[in-house]
Order: structure tokens, then C-alpha cells, then sequence
């Protein structure tokens, strides 16, 4: 079963950003971490995906993001990825 391609977009004092980095950790999901503090280009292509807003953390999982989302809706959404693997 391959691994779903994941960037996480956050930032390092969001807690947000925080449980969701924690919670791919626990479940042994390899991602890309990009910290949106670090580069203005992140925040303008975060607004573009968000309509405009800076929503954190969005979670880019192969084709489809998900803004802020609960674990529950993270978990899902992992699950229906590996199973199309």
C-alpha cells in the first residue's frame, strides 16, 4: 500500500497545525511540513486555495485540501487515500 502524498501548511504557534502534525506522527503518515511564517509566497497560495483567507492548518492530501480539519474528518480522508493505493 503506497503512502498518500501529504504537505501540511501551518505554522509552528498555531496548536491547530500542531494536533494535526501529531496526529499524522501517530499514524506513521510520511509528510511535507511547510511553516506558512517563513514565506509570504505560502500565505498568498494558502489564499488562493481558501478564497482568499489564511486558513491553518490546510492539509494537502494528493488532490484534495482540507482546511482545519477535525481528526476525525483527517482520518477519513487518509483512509479512502490508502485504500485507492
Amino acid at each position: 500500500m503506497r503512502q498518500p502524498n501529504v504537505t501540511v501548511y501551518g505554522s509552528a504557534a498555531c496548536p491547530d497545525t500542531q494536533r494535526a502534525r501529531h496526529f499524522l506522527d501517530a499514524q506513521a503518515i510520511a509528510y511535507e511540513y511547510k511553516d506558512v511564517d517563513e514565506s509570504p509566497e505560502l500565505n498568498h497560495y494558502l489564499a488562493g486555495l481558501n478564497g482568499g483567507k489564511r486558513v491553518i492548518p490546510t492539509i494537502r492530501l494528493n488532490n484534495v485540501n482540507l482546511f482545519n480539519p477535525a481528526e476525525q474528518e483527517l482520518a477519513l480522508e487518509l483512509k479512502s487515500a490508502l485504500s485507492l493505493s
